[in-house]
């Protein structure tokens, strides 16, 4: 006797794959309207996948067009059906997706758009945090830096590729607006995404500085922060990076 998760896998294979009629006889009804029954349900869960990526993805609806967009999320949602209730994650795996299909082509950075929209839609579905307590961090000694641990905003996303992604996204994102050429020469971003006040900030690092923020992230002490980015970047000034970093209510707290 087949059990129901059996039953259950076969459906959504049916349902999602590309093999409907494999599902046929597993509905009650006689094989052409099982068949039509089917197929209604299939077209809602492409549709569904349709729209659930192109609200996480806008830049690259508009980027590539109605008619490449649906046929490349189709192929996504046939290679990588759904494994959770919530349609928010349904495209987690699609900038990863997109830059193996565009690996080596004149669209490689169509992988990156998407993955910075995909960062933009985390931000800003983060929770809200409280500004550094300035008076507490200027109680603490001098030497008793190096040992700090400072915790960064939970909506702050770093944010690195060799193209001009930032560039990308702010001239496609207005469908009113008219897109700029894409010279994929124009240089590559370091950025920290960070809503803040109901607006979407973008700020531009250097290599120290996307270091520091990378490493402080990561619960790494201080002293240890800095060596890193020191390491990476001759011109760092650690004083300066935290001091901006502090200003722009990327560091909330320290421990």
């Amino acid at each position: 006797m087949t059990s129901l998760h059996e039953l259950q896998t076969r459906f959504m294979d049916a349902l999602l794959g590309d093999s409907p009629d494999r599902a046929i006889p597993l509905i009650a009804s006689p094989a052409p309207v099982a068949a039509a029954r089917l197929e209604v349900y299939r077209n809602t869960v492409r549709s569904n996948v349709v729209d659930a990526l192109r609200s996480t993805y806008p830049v690259i609806w508009r980027l590539v067009g109605e008619s490449y967009f649906r046929r490349v999320t189709g192929e996504f949602g046939s290679q990588y059906p759904s494994r959770s209730g919530d349609l928010r994650h349904r495209g987690d795996r699609f900038p990863a997706h997109l830059a193996e299909l565009h690996h080596d082509d004149e669209y490689r950075y169509l992988g990156d758009v998407a993955r910075l929209e995909l960062l933009i839609q985390d931000a800003w579905l983060a929770p809200e945090h409280p500004p550094l307590d300035l008076a507490r961090l200027a109680a603490v000694a001098p030497e008793a830096y190096e040992d700090l641990r400072f915790i960064v905003h939970p909506a702050l996303r770093l944010f690195e590729s060799p193209y001009p992604v930032r560039r990308i996204w702010e001239s496609n994102i207005d469908p009113g607006a008219e897109p700029e050429p894409i010279d994929l020469t124009a240089g590559g971003d370091l950025l920290a995404v960070l809503p803040h006040r109901l607006q979407l900030r973008f700020h531009g690092l250097g290599r120290g500085e996307w270091v520091l923020l990378d490493a402080m992230s990561r619960g790494e002490r201080f002293a240890a922060s800095v060596d890193a980015a020191a390491a990476r970047d001759a011109e760092f000034d650690a004083a300066a990076a935290l001091h901006r970093f502090v200003a722009l209510e990327a560091i909330v707290d320290f421990m």
